[in-house]
């Protein structure tokens, strides 16, 4: 019977066989050679290996339980001996042998079904971490691993249950794995075996068994008879053209798609080389131009990376060809690059996006393509042709495709710079080097040409629209902005600035580049309906075009979509509700500042915990990282942001950001405690600094403000009494005495919070000035007492929530006859403050909704992960609910106060105060009900966060002040 798939085992196959790694064990302990495998091979530590090896222990149990038999068997004490969680843990990183990779993409394309049955397990408790390398899914059609099966090698059960899965009888399959007891009973079934000693004779086996040459690169075939090139033309060509002993022994067909016939071909010498040739048969017109295609490659040598051409012909074979040297490399078929770490990925877009930019760069008059194209009216002549294409192979009426299509018409763009254009770049046209991530190849120059070389980049960056689920037109389209952070995958605005900064160019108007992205969608639907249709007359290639139809109408629906979000953005008005609609300065900070939270910040939070908790030094010298990102922060200039326009005008101190665009970058900093004050915008400092500012006299501002502003002092901010409702301004009793030039302050201050910080200069004193009062709410003032002033005493550090908060803390002070220089008076506040902490609450909040997709995505109770939960994703969802209906108050909130002015704003300022906390605890609260008791330590940020809005519903006001401002406003307002 005909071999229909090859089952491979992965230790010993596909990866080393552990044996290696237990030597290397025994050599790093002074063990006795071979004695580890002696002790898992023995009658009292085997069967507790069966278990490990179907899910009921995992690493962490078998380490300690085989260094005690171990020990027992071999008069030896010491410390556990790493000898299955150090290769299981490093599983997630390890990468198959290259050799079996090529053999296994080999089999795939020669049509084999590829099965992987291994004796895995688990590496720790929660059985969450992966248990087989991330190339595997990739490779195989299907993956038995025997820790989440149950079952295990040389068991029969789990041989029978992959024939069952893959529909095949034993006769069909090849097993390939290095342990004889495993092949046994898989030949006793009919299965055909290959015992594994090394790759090089196991590959060697199964070409015999198979009859195939592995030695060809896995995407070429044999030729089918009427695809057979005559081998001595071919032989006299290269033979004339290199050398006469420089034989052809082989000629092969390369599988994929092209529409130009591409072959393979080798040399006795070893030489290796591709043949690209016009079609037979009547073609159409303007088609299958393989001379532009030599052309325009003959031209760019040198220039941009390609294969070296060789020479065209079109007399000796029955159509033109060209010849070309092959380039062995690396082709990734999948946008999402799921091969690869998330640096590397970021690497591979970065590299293409370098690469499109110099051919981009190339001056094509110089180079002999001055007659390659028209340099005008490419647009106009591209979409006309699209537009006829989509036309011929309609099959049903689609409204949105000719919506799409008469916007596009109507709105081309001016004839701009004309280049050289690829015409269908891609990252899967690109062969990057074997072990770096280098661009060394460009394939697929069929529709080159000059024209517009952002319909090129429109081309590259088509990927973001399309779904992440299509074999067939594999794409990115379903990941988030966050999720293409965590996989390393720029987001289009990053791709943009990138080619923008790699071509020295603007970076591309929004407006002009929607229409770009429309256009190719457009010309993807087009596409996709002709496949379609020649699925509908039995001539399609692929078995999957069938289920293209719904594609057509989707993709022609998000180009509209994208039309639609430009129109809309532009009647925002000055309430921008997303971060793309800020003014290009603020987006450019808030790209930054979004890199050093993510990349920076909360890689370190774990660490920061510790070092303000435990460390020796947290009272004394601040943390050296966060020191160092506080530079860094400086340099790229997100540095003081929170001093907006309205305080600033002259931008004297500032970016000259608005409270609402201020607000979006807050929240930002809000997904981690620590990350305010790297970019030196941290309470209470801010709200001191902004006092300053707008009331400070110039030698007050250059002895506090500046050093405030450079980061090089902190300050604090006494308010708070123990003795007086101090929510109600008009209660604090701290004592003010003019006596002469001076003030003579007198008080006890509590939860005063940074006033214990090293760094701790300036405080901002509020109290009651004594002598004749106007009224009870003008008898307040706020004084600056420097912090080494003679009578002010720190009692103590008062604990909130059981923590000192070090190194600022939130101490108790008492004031005994402090003399002070005279300050100017000011009963005002300053509100950007309490909109900033409003809008940390919801970066909390945002953070805390992150925990909690991961952990209902990969906890699992009662057999089931925590998302198959209903009453849990209700909560999520409600989460969410809460937390866009809460920003778009807040930002409410700061438009008003960069509009109309904080007075005017005062009842959405005291929404905010009531709104966001309670928000930003019932989201937290929830994320740390289905973390369990994690959700109570430092092993996730929600603890930290909890506290925080827990404060601040006391720290900004009682909620029960703010709601009685509202309501007064409220019925004022109805009056």
């Amino acid at each position: 019977m005909t071999i229909k798939a090859v089952i491979f085992d992965m230790g010993g196959v596909l990866l080393p066989a552990p044996m290696h790694y237990w030597k290397t064990v025994e050599s790093a302990h002074n063990l006795r050679s071979g004695s580890v495998v002696e002790t898992i091979l023995s009658n009292d530590f085997y069967s507790h290996f069966k278990l490990f090896e179907i899910g009921q222990l995992t690493s962490e149990d078998l380490d300690p339980l085989f260094t005690h038999i171990y020990n027992f068997q071999n008069n030896r004490v010491g410390d556990v001996l790493p000898i299955f969680a150090e290769i299981s843990g490093q599983i997630a990183h390890s990468t198959l042998l290259p050799e079996m990779v090529e053999l296994v993409k080999s089999l795939r394309l020669a049509g084999y079904r590829t099965i992987l049955i291994t004796n895995n397990f688990y590496t720790d408790r929660a059985r969450l971490l992966p248990t087989i390398p991330p190339q595997v899914g990739l490779l195989f059609d299907d993956v038995l691993e025997s820790c989440r099966l149950g079952l295990r090698k040389p068991e029969t059960k789990i041989y029978e249950l992959a024939l069952e899965r893959n529909k095949l009888q034993p006769s069909e399959c090849v097993f390939l794995d290095d342990l004889g007891p495993n092949l046994k009973p898989a030949r006793a079934m009919g299965i055909t075996t290959i015992k594994v000693a090394n790759s090089q004779q196991a590959i060697q086996e199964l070409g015999n068994i198979l009859k195939l040459d592995f030695s060809f690169p896995p995407e070429t075939r044999d030729c089918i008879p009427r695809e057979i090139l005559p081998v001595e033309k071919v032989n006299d060509i290269i033979t004339r053209r290199t050398s006469s002993d420089n034989i052809v022994t082989a000629i092969q067909k390369f599988r994929h798609g092209q529409s130009n016939p591409t072959y393979y071909i080798r040399t006795i010498k070893g030489s290796q080389y591709v043949l690209r040739k016009k079609p037979n048969g009547n073609l159409l017109p303007k088609a299958h131009q393989v001379d532009r295609e030599y052309k325009i490659m003959n031209a760019l040598q040198g220039l941009v990376p390609l294969p070296k051409t060789i020479l065209y012909d079109e007399q000796t074979l029955d159509t033109p060809f060209y010849l070309m040297e092959y380039q062995k490399g690396r082709i990734f078929l999948n946008p999402s690059l799921p091969e690869l770490t998330a640096p590397e990925r970021r690497k591979v877009y970065e590299e293409a996006l370098k690469t499109l930019a110099t051919i981009h760069s190339v001056n094509y008059e110089k180079v002999g393509l001055k007659d390659f194209g028209r340099s005008d009216g490419y647009m106009s002549r591209n979409l006309k042709r699209w537009s006829d294409a989509y036309q011929m192979s309609k099959t049903e009426e689609i409204p949105e495709m000719e919506k799409l299509k008469a916007y596009l018409k109507e709105n081309l763009p001016k004839s701009g710079k004309s280049t050289i254009v690829h015409g269908d770049f891609r990252v899967d046209n690109l062969i990057l080097e074997e072990n770096e991530i280098r661009v060394k190849g460009i394939l697929d120059w069929e529709l080159s040409t000059i024209g517009d070389p952002l319909s090129d980049l429109a081309t590259f960056l088509f990927v973001y629209y399309v779904p992440n689920r299509l074999k067939l037109l594999p794409g990115i389209g379903d990941h988030s902005e966050s999720d293409l952070h965590r996989m390393g995958i720029p987001t289009i605005k990053e791709c943009l600035e990138l080619y923008a900064k790699y071509t020295n160019t603007p970076v591309v108007d929004p407006e002009i580049w929607t229409y770009y992205m429309a256009f190719v969608v457009f010309r993807f639907a087009s596409i996709v309906q002709g496949v379609y249709m020649r699925s509908k007359l039995k001539n399609a290639s692929s078995t999957e075009a069938s289920m293209l139809g719904p594609l057509v109408r989707k993709l022609a629906s998000e180009g509209n979509q994208m039309i639609s979000k430009l129109h809309a953005s532009k009647s925002y008005g000055k309430l921008t509700i997303i971060p793309s609609g800020m003014s290009p300065k603020a987006q450019k900070y808030y790209e930054i500042v979004r890199d050093i939270v993510h990349n920076d910040v909360i890689p370190l939070e774990l660490e920061l915990m510790e070092y303000y908790e435990e460390g020796e030094n947290r009272w004394t010298i601040p943390n050296p990282k966060i020191e160092k990102l506080k530079e860094k922060a400086k340099t790229l200039g997100v540095w003081n942001l929170f001093i907006s326009e309205h305080i600033d005008p002259d931008q004297k101190y500032g970016k000259g950001l608005t409270n609402l665009e201020y607000a979006h970058i807050c929240e930002l900093m809000g997904r981690s405690i620590f990350a305010p004050e790297v970019f030196n915008c941290q309470a209470p400092d801010t709200g001191n600094m902004e006092v300053l500012i707008k009331y400070g006299t110039e030698e007050q501002k250059e002895k506090w403000l500046v050093p405030l502003l450079n980061g090089d002092i902190k300050s604090c901010f006494a308010m708070t009494e123990p003795d007086v409702a101090s929510s109600d301004a008009t209660n604090i009793q701290g004592s003010i005495v003019r006596v002469g030039g001076e003030y003579i302050i007198n008080a006890r201050k509590w939860f005063i919070s940074n006033a214990s910080h090293p760094k701790c200069r300036i405080c901002v004193f509020m109290g009651q000035v004594a002598g004749p009062k106007k009224s009870r709410i003008f008898q307040q003032s706020m004084i600056l007492v420097p912090m080494q002033t003679e009578g002010v005493k720190i009692v103590r550090n008062t604990h909130v929530f059981g923590s000192q908060d070090a190194p600022g803390a939130h101490p108790e002070i008492t004031f005994t006859n402090v003399r002070v220089p005279r300050f100017r008076d000011s009963s005002r506040k300053t509100w950007t403050r309490k909109n900033s902490h409003a809008m940390r609450l919801i970066g909390h909040a945002e953070r805390a909704i992150d925990v909690m997709k991961d952990r209902l995505m990969t906890r699992i109770a009662f057999e089931r992960t925590l998302v198959q939960f209903d009453s849990l994703r209700k909560e999520l969802a409600l989460s969410r609910c809460e937390v866009e209906q809460a920003r778009l108050l807040i930002l409410k909130a700061a438009h008003m106060i960069d509009t109309v002015g904080p007075k005017e704003a005062k009842s959405e300022i005291a929404m905010i105060k009531v709104v966001a906390p309670n928000m930003a605890i019932n989201v937290i609260d929830r994320a740390m009900q289905q973390q369990g008791a994690r959700g109570l330590t430092p092993f996730t940020p929600l603890a930290s966060f909890y506290v925080w809005a827990r404060s601040l519903r006391v720290a900004d006001g009682p909620d029960a002040v703010h709601l009685e401002t509202i309501a007064k406003i409220e019925l004022k307002s109805r009056l």
